[in-house]
Parts: structure tokens; sequence; C-alpha cells
């Protein structure tokens, strides 16, 4: 794993607020290897970025002359109609260049309802090869979001929707099943830790059995009208179920909640230097 990709999932994540589970960064990162292996290239993509936790996995996964492109309201919160994120250009920025840098990165913020594909494939100069859906939740922005990224796809591109099965967000459920009425050429191929992917039929196969092995294991289930691979992973450890919850949420921020921060990841760097000093 690329050392700036592995930094981040262990360490920089949890510094950006926003909904990533550790089992879904380790998919995303699975498939992204399993591309490149392929030969697959092309821009990257996230339609609702929030402050960026996703989308700077995705921008560490690319490689120049990729290009990011990061779609979303941003500071236009009064267009924000079901309330499902709150972007802030200003953290995004802040987060990005802290922990991968901007020099690849192509912002476009507004309503996504005003976007098409042919919009996404002239801002990323090309068709895109990772694409994330987290943007407005309801039915009719999420199918519209979704065609978006379709037609704008590389042959071996990935679609990566968030809250599909997320009963808070049925709207998101709902705009998949009508978009996918329409035929599109994706099909889903699995499904784990909020995320549901998406490919073209040539590729289901192998990604499948990428996003299986980052999981160590799965189920068979069927998902509109296809086998897909439902990702069982282990329990999340301590960390990722404190960063989950409601109450750190709320004082991760605050003056009691940074020195908890500062404390902890002291303390782990000072663990790996002890261990290391030990093996040596």
């Amino acid at each position: 794993m690329d050392a700036r990709v592995e930094n981040y999932l262990r360490r920089g994540r949890f510094y950006v607020e926003g909904w990533l589970r550790t089992e879904a960064a380790l998919t995303v990162i699975a498939l992204a290897d399993r591309q490149r292996a392929l030969g697959v290239n092309g821009g990257t993509a996230e339609i609702g970025v929030h402050h960026g936790k996703l989308f700077i996995l995705l921008y560490l996964l690319s490689r120049s002359p990729e290009r990011a492109v990061a779609v979303d309201l941003f500071d236009d919160q009064h267009l924000n109609i079901d309330q499902s994120g709150a972007g802030d250009l200003a953290r995004f920025r802040h987060n990005l260049e802290r922990h991968a840098g901007s020099d690849r990165l192509v912002l476009k913020p507004g309503n996504s309802l005003a976007l098409c594909g042919a919009d996404l494939v002239r801002l990323a100069d090309g068709p895109l090869r990772l694409a994330s859906v987290d943007g407005g939740h309801t039915a009719e922005i999420a199918a519209h979001d979704l065609a978006t990224v379709e037609a704008a796809l590389a042959e071996g591109g990935i679609v990566i929707v968030d809250d599909v099965f997320n009963e808070q967000w049925p709207g998101v459920g709902d705009g998949v099943r009508r978009w996918f009425e329409r035929r599109p050429n994706l099909v889903p191929f699995a499904i784990g830790a909020n995320k549901t992917y998406f490919c073209r039929p040539s590729h289901r196969d192998v990604y499948r059995q990428a996003a299986v092995a980052a999981a160590g294991a799965a189920t068979t289930t069927e998902f509109l009208g296809e086998a897909v691979a439902f990702l069982q992973f282990a329990r999340p450890g301590f960390k990722d179920r404190l960063a989950a919850s409601p109450l750190w949420r709320q004082v991760r921020t605050t003056p009691v909640g940074l020195p908890l921060r500062w404390a902890w990841h002291t303390g782990r760097r000072l663990r790996r230097g002890l261990a290391r000093r030990e093996d040596f």
C-alpha cells in the first residue's frame, strides 16, 4: 500500500469530518489496486464531498496526470433541500492540502442537477475510473447523479454509492431503482459498509473477487436482479467504533476532545517506536 494512502487510512481520516468506515476504505483501495493491475486509467470524481473524507482517499489513489473532480454545493447550503450533508469549501481545501495536496484538483461548486456526463468528462479531461455518488439524498437527485456518472465512466470504471440501504435516507434506494429501470450499462457487484458498488458488466466478476478478497468473507445475494457479494468484515476495532459514536462526534473538536486526540496519536507513535527498538 502506498505510504500516503496508509497514513491517511490509519490516522489522517480521523481528523476529517464525515462518514467512511475502515471496511469501506479498504474495499475502495483493493478495487483501485485491481484497476491498476488491469491497466484501467482515468480521473476520479465525487458528487457530494462534504469535508473530503472519501474524496481525499480517491485523490490519493489517483496519479498524475489524472484529475480529481469535486462536486458539491459547498457554501450554497440554502440549496441543500434534504440536509443530507453540509459541505464547507474552506474546510475541504484545508483537509485536502493537509493530507494529499491539490495540484490535480478540479472544483465544481454548484447543484449537481445542472451537470451531465459530458460535463464530468470535460472537467476530468477524459472518462472516469472511480466515481462516488453521495450528494443529495432524494430519489430525484440520486437518480440524476447516477445517470451523470454512468455517462462519464470508463469501460473499467467503478461507481461507489453511499446510503443505498440506510433507513435514514430511503430516497437514495428509491433513486437507485428509478435509475436502474432505465437499463443503464452498469451492474451492481458488491454491497458492504454502507457502500454499494457498480461497474460495467465486462468487469463485474473480477471486481467482485477483489471486493470479497478485501473483506475476507462474503455471501452471495441478489440486488436489482443481479448476483452481488454481500461483504462480511471482522468486527470494527475500538478506534473505529469510537470515531463513529455520536458522543465523540460532539466533543472531538472541543477543548476536551482535542487533547484526547493528541494523547491517543502520541501514544501510538511512542508504542511503535518502542516496538521498532525491541525488534532491533
